[in-house]
């Protein structure tokens, strides 16, 4: 089209040196109606390309959409819609790698399997779900929260040291938590009440690795589920911390 509008004032400018040469007559109708023709040729073209161009953004658009939907569902647990292992591997890798003081939370809830074996998966999922709605409610803005796959979540709770006390302290977390879980659950007409054993320790003072930092909660909380196996009771109400074990 630019080469024909080109080519059309080149004619243009052609016919009038004829003109002025050869006294040659200019046809200015057919030259108006060629030079509209042109101008309506290019507006045509001119907004095909503009929905072509639009098509194309709204395409690369929604394929970006698509590429962040996908990668937010990759890392994110399809049941709990918490983060997954993957964003738990990261979270506990960037901690370790910038320093920052946190305490490691392994959560792991008794009596779970029973629930599946004699109510049915589709009642433990349910069980599962409002375990984590009642985590979201009982943790702080900003800590990770994760599940590690069947009844295994972890939390990782940024700012706390071992010698925190009190409101601010890990413990009195872990605490909050084992109460909300404690609340009995109405899943199917079942009345369910299952309770948490609770695994704690420390960045920096009991590892410095991810590696090193998530045996020492692991072995805390095997001694939590160890001394909920003793009691007699089925909901376990203390949290092991690392540095007892």
């Amino acid at each position: 089209m630019i080469l024909a509008w080109v080519a059309y004032e080149i004619q243009i400018v052609s016919a009038l040196e004829g003109e002025l040469r050869s006294d040659k007559r200019i046809d200015l109708y057919e030259s108006t109606l060629l030079g509209a023709f042109l101008c309506g040729c290019l507006w045509i073209f001119g907004l095909r390309r503009l929905r072509d161009l639009r098509r194309e953004m709204t395409r690369l658009a929604e394929a970006e959409k698509r590429a962040v939907e996908a990668e937010s569902q990759a890392r994110r647990d399809h049941l709990t819609e918490l983060g997954n292992r993957i964003v738990f591997d990261e979270s506990l890798s960037a901690l370790t790698a910038e320093g920052e003081a946190a305490a490691l939370i392994l959560l792991d809830l008794n009596h779970f399997k029973q629930i599946n074996d004699r109510l049915g998966h589709p009642v433990g999922d349910r069980v599962l779900k409002i375990v984590s709605q009642r985590l979201r409610f009982s943790t702080r803005k900003g800590d990770t929260l994760s599940r590690l796959g069947g009844d295994e979540f972890a939390l990782i709770a940024y700012g706390l040291f071992d010698a925190n006390a009190g409101s601010g302290s890990a413990r009195h977390i872990a605490e909050n938590i084992i109460r909300a879980i404690d609340q009995p659950m109405n899943v199917g007409g079942h009345s369910i009440t299952t309770g948490v054993s609770i695994g704690i320790a420390y960045y920096p003072q009991d590892g410095r690795t991810p590696q090193e930092l998530f045996e020492k909660a692991d072995k805390a909380l095997y001694a939590a589920k160890e001394a909920a196996r003793t009691e007699l009771r089925s909901v376990y109400r203390i949290a092991a911390e690392a540095n007892l074990c």
